[in-house]
């Protein structure tokens, strides 16, 4: 109706979207007999398209499913309209992006609604939020947040108020006060970039190095390196790769100059119609592989334990410059089905890469307790960064 009345263009089709058809079901198509008045045109249940009146242009409302984005590969939409935006990844904004597009309407509309919370916080926060456009295509123009309130709906009473209420005190943050800063279901809680993110140093020759790694082509391979402090039992994670489109001969040639041992993803080792496994590709060319642990709970806990704080210190940091996994593990939230797990819908691929590294790396079985038996073992200066240097 809106672009009929502004240009005059008769038959326009907007997408509406949920995350799968249940959702689209009950959010929507089960309420347009009740809220979508019958002079304003008419729904074809067959095709989940409601059409308007010719005397309002004859548009079309498509509701569809996001289960599968890419069936809507050749589809054009004069503007898109997305449920409980942050259900999605961030690939699924960017492949709708592309399908707005309407002969004579310039000014195609993609429009989200949305809570705090789920997979999607982190990119959606980006964005509209914290307009963050570094190495982004858009500007921030381009994006417009308008925060929507429980009081703002006036039908709304105050049995409802009492219920966001009587919610744990990140789910009434989230969903009453709309705070975008913590939500529910985040896996990581412990993280804090004050206490875990650290400037950049150079790491000392007796740290032990070592690094954790999961391959993927379509989705990114992601590696992490690391550096273990004996002295303080702390983990620095000193450099990452985030890259996709990298065959294990690619990645192996990435990884030559690093001489470290790889703790990875056992699937490296499976031959997945291929004459030869990922393993041997990449040991042919030099790097040195060990099959990683992959529980992925187990795994997490580990994580977990060292996010904590102790005495004002943690035993994970992680330096400024390695900026996806800063990005990633925050968002990360948990498994709707199996609740102690990391949702692997999300984007989990360094915290594969983490998991492996951490949850495979064995450290020395005696651990010294004094700075002086520690220079005598290693015949090295203890490393302590000084106060100063903001580590």
């Amino acid at each position: 109706m809106y672009f009929f009345a502004k240009y005059g263009i008769k038959g326009v089709r907007v997408g509406l979207f949920c995350e799968d058809y249940p959702a689209l079901k009950e959010r929507h198509l089960s309420k347009i007999p009740y809220e979508f008045p019958e002079w304003l045109g008419s729904l074809n249940k067959a095709d989940h398209e409601f059409r308007l009146a010719d005397i309002y242009g004859g548009g079309v409302i498509a509701f569809r499913n996001l289960d599968d984005p890419s069936k809507y590969l050749s589809s054009e939409f004069a503007a898109v309209l997305v449920d409980e935006l942050t259900k999605n990844k961030r690939e699924v904004f960017d492949f709708l992006n592309m399908r707005m597009r309407w002969p004579g309407i310039p000014d195609t509309k993609f429009i989200g609604a949305t809570n705090p919370g789920e997979i999607g916080h982190g990119w959606v926060k980006k964005l509209w939020i914290n307009k963050n456009f570094k190495d982004e295509k858009f500007s921030p123009d381009d994006f417009k947040f308008i925060q929507a309130r429980y009081t703002d709906n006036k039908y709304i009473d105050k049995s409802y108020e009492k219920q966001l209420d009587s919610l744990p005190e990140t789910l009434r943050r989230a969903y009453k006060d709309g705070d975008w800063d913590i939500f529910a279901g985040q896996y990581f809680t412990e993280f804090s970039r004050d206490m875990h993110v650290c400037q950049p140093f150079p790491v000392p020759e007796h740290f032990q190095r070592f690094a954790g790694l999961d391959y993927g082509y379509t989705a990114p391979s992601a590696v992490v390196w690391c550096a273990y402090d004996k002295a303080f039992d702390t983990v620095y994670v000193y450099d990452e790769l985030y890259a996709t489109g990298l065959t294990y001969k690619d990645l192996a040639y990435r990884l030559k100059d690093k001489k470290v041992t790889y703790y990875a993803d056992p699937s490296i080792w499976a031959k997945k119609d291929k004459p030869q496994t990922g393993y041997t590709e990449m040991t042919s060319e030099g790097i040195d592989l060990m099959r990683g642990n992959n529980d992925r709970i187990a795994g997490a806990n580990l994580i977990r334990e060292k996010l904590k704080v102790f005495d004002g210190k943690t035993r994970l940091r992680i330096f400024s410059d390695c900026k996806e996994l800063i990005r990633t593990l925050p968002e990360l939230v948990h498994d709707k089905n199996k609740v102690e797990d990391v949702d692997s819908d999300g984007e989990d691929h360094l915290f594969d890469a983490l998991k492996y590294a951490l949850a495979t790396f064995r450290q020395p079985s005696d651990t010294l307790k004094t700075d002086l038996a520690m220079q005598a073992y290693i015949n090295a200066p203890v490393y302590i960064p000084r106060d100063d240097e903001g580590y």
